[in-house]
């Protein structure tokens, strides 16, 4: 009788959930800003594979918010991960903190089109955000940096970064803020390799480096 009930709860746990509901954003390339604000509620039966994460035989992630778990750091709101991923993420950030790392602001879950080809001005694809799988920490100390060279090494220091140029959040200065900072060999960035396999964004290649985040291939 209780194996029973054991796999019954199973089966009720790994059942998804009846509706699919988020709200949504496209980011425009010509205007610099966030357009077509969009609410989508349905059937859960109705997920497209565009609303899937690409590793979503895996991870079950997607875009619906009944998909997401509330992660919580002490004195911060919680924020949404994929369910999938919540223990570990949880974990990674305990480690961070142990090892003397401090979070001041945490961005998870953010369903918008922020990547992929540009079409009529606008961007058409859910970045790993949207899906419940990155993280911004702490972006007033680790911006996003465009106009990067690309394929360069992964910045040690502010003098590796070169030529780019800061788009978004505030500066990065390991040197000066190293506790709030994101660095290669850093306690966040190794925590979150170590637990999850999680690479950092200043690991990027392309002609970006963004030093606030965290995601499976740090894109």
């Amino acid at each position: 009788m209780l194996q029973m009930l054991v796999t019954l709860l199973a089966l009720v746990l790994a059942s998804p959930p009846a509706t699919c509901t988020y709200d949504t954003w496209t980011w425009s390339v010509v205007a610099r800003r966030v357009v077509e604000h969009q609410h989508v509620s349905k059937p859960y039966a109705q997920v497209t594979e565009d609303e899937k994460a690409s590793d979503w035989n895996v991870t079950g992630c997607t875009t619906c918010r009944e998909d997401q778990e509330r992660v919580a750091v002490s004195g911060l709101p919680p924020v949404l991960v994929c369910r999938h991923f919540a223990p570990r993420i949880r974990e990674a950030l305990e480690a961070a903190l142990q090892a003397g790392a401090r979070i001041e602001t945490l961005v998870g879950y953010r369903v918008g089109r922020s990547g992929g080809p540009v079409v009529d001005g606008k961007r058409t694809r859910y970045g790993w955000h949207a899906f419940g799988e990155a993280l911004d920490i702490n972006s007033k100390s680790n911006g996003l940096y465009g106009n990067c060279k690309r394929n360069t090494a992964v910045p040690r220091s502010v003098a590796e970064l070169g030529p780019c140029r800061l788009r978004v959040g505030g500066a990065w200065r390991p040197q000066a803020a190293p506790a709030q900072s994101l660095t290669a060999d850093g306690a966040m960035v190794s925590a979150f390799r170590r637990v999850l396999g999680w690479r950092w964004g200043g690991e990027r290649a392309d002609s970006v480096k963004d030093l606030m985040h965290l995601s499976p291939d740090g894109y």
